[in-house]
């Protein structure tokens, strides 16, 4: 079967990570460290989910006891697969699945049967969720897809003088000039560079520290690293003048929710507020400038 893996036993960085946020590792929690099993580019910026990821994913089976039933749980990854195809230019039928609707799944269980690791199993779908909520699909409510990104640099299809060609895939093509070159970095110091500090770097976000909260309400730890992840990427763009290549906006900084913990480890609220304030205005300075 698919994501079958015979080494069952073996100690996974999926496990490691649950153990790392559940204090059964010693030392101390950074974001960022053994967070993701996510690959990164050369620039050290994680990647998004790709449908090869979904599609290759391998779990350890269990035979003694309990284990997911593997065809429910490859049932699922198929559509969550074809979501995160849809989302990177791919095919798009049906709806796209939710972060709700993966943390909500349910699957069989087996015990005489092989069956897929449980903890492996839950261990991506958070990884999974945390993904969708990148990309605006939390909740079944907010399942539509958004208007696929037009790649950077590409015009509207030519047609003859007079008209404006055949149907752009990338919606209505308005009348202009051409999509002027990339815009050049701004030239004033941004809101952190002020007072002699030196400006926010992509590496800062990455580097960001919280503290975790466990007898108190705290955000769920996974989804807060999905979208600082985001917010890396964005803040790279946006020094370069790709603002086109930005995954994200200061509105949408703004807008962002996450779920709340209680019964485990979360990042502290106030922190991340006050984190995600300071990188609105960060993120306003260079969209006002380009």
């Amino acid at each position: 079967m698919r994501r079958h893996d015979p080494g069952a036993g073996a100690l996974t960085e999926d496990r490691f990570v649950k153990a790392w946020r559940t204090g059964s590792v010693t030392g101390g929690y950074r974001r960022g460290a053994f967070t993701h099993v996510r690959a990164r580019n050369r620039h050290n910026v994680p990647m998004p989910l790709t449908p090869a990821d979904i599609r290759n994913k391998q779990f350890n089976t269990v035979r003694l006891r309990p284990g997911y039933n593997e065809e429910d749980v490859d049932t699922l990854l198929d559509r969550v697969e074809a979501t995160i195809a849809g989302l990177q230019g791919g095919p798009r039928s049906g709806r796209p699945i939710t972060a709700e609707e993966v943390e909500g799944a349910k699957f069989r269980t087996t015990r005489l049967s092989p069956g897929y690791d449980e903890e492996e199993v839950d261990n991506f779908l958070d990884v999974i969720a945390a993904d969708l909520r990148s990309h605006g699909l939390a909740r079944p409510s907010e399942a539509a897809w958004p208007p696929p990104a037009r790649p950077y640099g590409a015009q509207p299809p030519p047609g003859p003088p007079g008209n404006y060609g055949p149907p752009d895939p990338y919606g209505p093509v308005a009348p202009g000039p051409p999509m002027p070159p990339p815009s050049q970095p701004p030239t004033g110091p941004p809101p952190s560079a002020q007072g002699g500090r030196p400006p926010l770097r992509p590496e800062d976000i990455r580097n960001q520290q919280f503290s975790t909260t466990r007898l108190t309400t705290g955000y769920n730890e996974e989804e807060v690293d999905a979208f600082l992840d985001s917010a890396e990427a964005t803040l790279e763009a946006l020094m370069h003048g790709r603002r086109e290549n930005a995954p994200l906006t200061a509105a949408a900084v703004d807008r962002v929710k996450f779920s709340t913990t209680r019964a485990r480890p979360g990042y502290d609220p106030a922190q991340v507020d006050a984190f995600l304030d300071f990188l609105a205005q960060e993120f306003r300075y260079y969209e006002g400038a380009q």
